[in-house]
């Protein structure tokens, strides 16, 4: 994480509320990265048995191309949310939780 470069530099310390915003952007990419596979998986791999220790040729493809294919799907609706300035203070509301105790000064969790 490049949160992390800038304090190998000097003696800072990482905030607690970087952590928490890291976290939630960990977990976000967890829930798309199995997104992926769940649905890359049920694509592409047949249901009725495993006969062969590796995939097929056929197999690799398909979950080469189908992660491509989300991989691009996600960049491009990335892209969208960007220039059409939804906020994650707007639109997440685990980004709402830190805001809130940001302005109001609450001691974190």
């Amino acid at each position: 994480m490049s949160l992390f470069l800038n304090s190998l530099r000097g003696n800072q310390e990482v905030s607690q509320e970087k952590l928490d915003v890291a976290g939630v952007q960990f977990d976000a990419m967890c829930s798309t990265f199995n997104t992926i596979l769940r649905t890359c998986l049920e694509k592409c791999i047949p249901h009725e048995g495993y006969s062969e220790p590796d995939l097929a040729k056929g197999e690799q493809c398909c979950i080469d191309r189908c992660v491509a294919k989300m991989h691009y799907s996600n960049r491009l609706i990335g892209g969208f949310v960007q220039t059409r300035g939804f906020g994650p203070e707007n639109q997440l509301r685990h980004y709402s939780r830190f805001l809130s105790k940001k302005t109001t000064g609450e001691p974190k969790d």
